[in-house]
C-alpha cells in the first residue's frame, strides 16, 4: 500500500504572534514542521511527503526522495491542491496533516488509513464537552446538541481518488478536505481521536507542548 503524505504549511499563522510563522517555531530543539515530517517517516507505507510552504522559503529548503517541498497556495486548498498535484507516482491512499500536530498517534494513523481503503475517507476527532450556542450580533439564537458534534483533528485520510474528487470540485476557502468530502457525498468515517495530538496555535499550546513532549512524542 503507498501512501502521499500532504501537509499544507504556507500559512503566516497571524494567531501565534511574531514573525516566525508557528510550523517553524522551536519544539524541542527543532522547528515544529520538522518533528512532524520525522514522525511520518514512522510509518513504513509512507512513500511520500509533500510540503507545501510559502515560496520565499523554497530556496531554503532541502529536498529529498521521500520529503518534496513545493510552494503552497493563499489558502489551504490552494496548497493541498498544489501538493497532491506535485506528487508524482502512484498512491492507494493520501493523508492530509496540520503542520502544527506533531503528536498524532502513528496507531491512530494507521487506523484511519484502513478506513479510508474502505470507505473512501476517514477523520480523527474528539467529542465537545462544552455547551456550544450559536450567537449573532452578541446575543445566543440557538444551543446546539453538542452530542453530534465533534471536533476534528488530522490527519485526515482519503483514498486516492476521493481526495481527487474532493480537490477539483471543492470550494478554495474550505478549511478541512473531509468535511468537503462528505459535501460531496462520500463516506467519511469518524474514529476516536487523542487529546494529546494538539494543534499549536497559541504561544501557550506550544508551552505545553514542551512540557510534555518526552511523553506525547513517544506515545
Amino acid at each position: 500500500m503507498a501512501v502521499l503524505v500532504i501537509i499544507p504549511a504556507a500559512g503566516m499563522g497571524t494567531r501565534f504572534g511574531g514573525d516566525l510563522p508557528k510550523q517553524f517555531q522551536p519544539l524541542a530543539g527543532r522547528p515544529i514542521l520538522l518533528n512532524v515530517i520525522e514522525r511520518f517517516f514512522m510509518i513504513e507505507d509512507v512513500s511520500l511527503i509533500v510540503v507545501a510552504v510559502a515560496e520565499p522559503l523554497l530556496a531554503g529548503v532541502k529536498q529529498s526522495e521521500r520529503v518534496r517541498f513545493v510552494a503552497g497556495g493563499e489558502t489551504r486548498h490552494e496548497s493541498v491542491m498544489k501538493a497532491f498535484h506535485a506528487a508524482e507516482g502512484e498512491y492507494d491512499l493520501v493523508a492530509v496533516h496540520d503542520a502544527v500536530r506533531p503528536f498524532f498517534r502513528t496507531s491512530t494513523f494507521r487506523l484511519l488509513l484502513a478506513a479510508a481503503q474502505q470507505h473512501g475517507a476517514s477523520l480523527p476527532a474528539m467529542p465537545i464537552t462544552d455547551t456550544v450556542h450559536e450567537v449573532r450580533d452578541g446575543f445566543v439564537t440557538s444551543t446546539l446538541n453538542r452530542s453530534t458534534l465533534v471536533a476534528a483533528q488530522t490527519p485526515q485520510c482519503f483514498r486516492y481518488d476521493v481526495l481527487k474528487d474532493v480537490l477539483a470540485r471543492g470550494e478554495a476557502s474550505a478549511t478541512d478536505e473531509a468535511s468537503l468530502a462528505a459535501k460531496l457525498g462520500h463516506q467519511v468515517q469518524v474514529l476516536p481521536g487523542d487529546p494529546h495530538n494538539i494543534k499549536i496555535t497559541h504561544p501557550d499550546d506550544l508551552a505545553r507542548a514542551e512540557e510534555h513532549f518526552g511523553q506525547w512524542s513517544n506515545e
